[in-house]
């Protein structure tokens, strides 16, 4: 039970924020065995980040073994910064053939128990690179490095019982007891500090600076339509790119890209351009034809054709200004009611009609009486009919005063006229 809270606390408190690393050693088959960090918490045993047990009890680094042992010191193993930073501490000329942590010239008192090391600031953590070669280490206290650089060789001097690199990585400030692991696994670490982790019992990747982008699962560097046919998309060093493809996508031999699909053909002799078509204006875009009407005609223009305006009707009566005497009026129009004697031409026919039965109005045809009212006559007065003798019926076109001085005028001339 403690193991296990051990262990737990341990991947709870996992590696802070990093520069991101590439492996440590600048050979690619020069390692032979691998110790990883202990993540027991202190418990007896050890516990690598895999939950298994390429450890040993209380250890605080990660060992790369020589290919070799010791006998492999003198070819010259290059050990090299895992990314950039600057040279915190250096320490050099003390035995590099131990083969138990004690004896002449091994073991704590000689640099800590690191023997040759160097320890390098990165900014946000540190990098302690122990038990190098005697006077392999190329770096002095300030010097500023860059991933990749040599900082010394293996071999195996202080605490150490054969030729590996111990590799440390602690925050700043800070102690051995808070080294992390820098390898993520079950028991290890939440995030990788690696760039290229790279296979249990395995060198890391050699890749240096912050990690290349990746592009998700099921994209690709070249074009590659999606299941429906729509569009198409590809991923570059993590950068994704979909383009949308109207007239379908169309796929492609293997290793070529997929294109979209092209836009049907338009009939010859049409355009994007807006054309004239008799009374209509046509033009066609991606294979489809639009035609637009043209009630009052279509003319060729810059950029493109247009339909011509008609006369307007500004006054909503249904009637526009080729017709309409007033668009301004929308009660004055062909057909509209008219109202006689207002002095308005309501039916835009030129005129206003005199009202039936006044002057210059309607009169009176044969046996009929005019529309007026009985008893007026053109001149607004009231009519007389007089009965005269012998059976027939006369009407005076005057009043009654007007038919007396006609008959008095007649007495006279008659009596004129007979002699004496």
């Amino acid at each position: 039970m403690t193991r296990t809270l051990a262990i737990l606390f341990v991947v709870a408190c996992a590696a802070p924020a990093a520069a991101q690393f590439s492996r440590p050693t600048a050979c690619t088959d020069c390692i032979a065995g691998w110790f990883y960090f202990d993540n027991d918490g202190g418990a007896a045993g050890d516990v690598d980040y895999t939950c298994a047990s390429s450890s040993y009890n209380g250890h605080r680094g990660s060992d790369f073994s020589l290919r070799g042992g010791n006998g492999a010191i003198d070819a010259g193993h290059d050990v090299v910064a895992v990314a950039d930073g600057v040279v915190e501490r250096v320490e050099d000329g003390h035995a590099d053939r131990c083969t138990a942590c004690g004896g002449s010239g091994c073991g704590l008192d000689f640099g800590f128990g690191y023997g040759n090391h160097v320890v390098i600031n990165h900014g946000d953590v540190k990098t302690i690179y122990a038990h190098m070669r005697r006077g392999s280490v190329s770096v002095r206290t300030g010097d500023s490095v860059t991933c990749g650089q040599t900082v010394g060789q293996i071999a195996s001097s202080g605490c150490s019982t054969g030729a590996h690199l111990h590799l440390e990585t602690r925050p700043l400030g800070a102690t051995s007891s808070a080294a992390y692991d820098p390898f993520q696994g079950s028991c290890g670490s939440a995030r990788s500090t690696w760039n290229e982790q790279g296979p249990y019992r395995g060198l890391p990747g050699a890749t240096c600076g912050p990690p290349p982008p990746t592009c998700p699962d099921g994209t690709f560097p070249i074009w590659t339509c999606n299941a429906a046919a729509t569009e198409r998309t590809r991923c570059i060093e993590g950068d994704v790119m979909t383009e949308a493809c109207e007239h379908g996508c169309v796929g492609m031999p293997v290793g070529e890209d997929d294109v979209c699909g092209e836009p049907p053909a338009c009939p010859p002799g049409t355009g994007e351009r807006w054309q004239c078509d008799g009374g209509d204006r046509v033009r066609c875009v991606d294979g489809m034809t639009m035609r637009m009407t043209c009630p009052f005609g279509c003319v060729d223009a810059s950029p493109e054709a247009a339909c011509m305006s008609g006369p307007d009707d500004a006054d909503g009566d249904g009637h526009n200004t080729s017709v309409d005497c007033d668009d301004a009026d929308a009660s004055r129009y062909p057909g509209a009611p008219e109202t006689c004697g207002d002095g308005v031409d309501q039916n835009c026919d030129g005129a206003d009609p005199p009202c039936p039965g006044d002057d210059a109005g309607a009169g009176t045809d044969a046996g009929a009486v005019d529309a007026g009212p009985v008893g007026v006559d053109a001149g607004g007065r009231d009519r007389d009919r007089r009965t005269v003798h012998g059976g027939c019926t006369c009407r005076s076109a005057g009043d009654a005063t007007g038919s007396w001085l006609f008959w008095l005028v007649a007495v006279a001339w008659v009596r004129r006229k007979t002699p004496r």
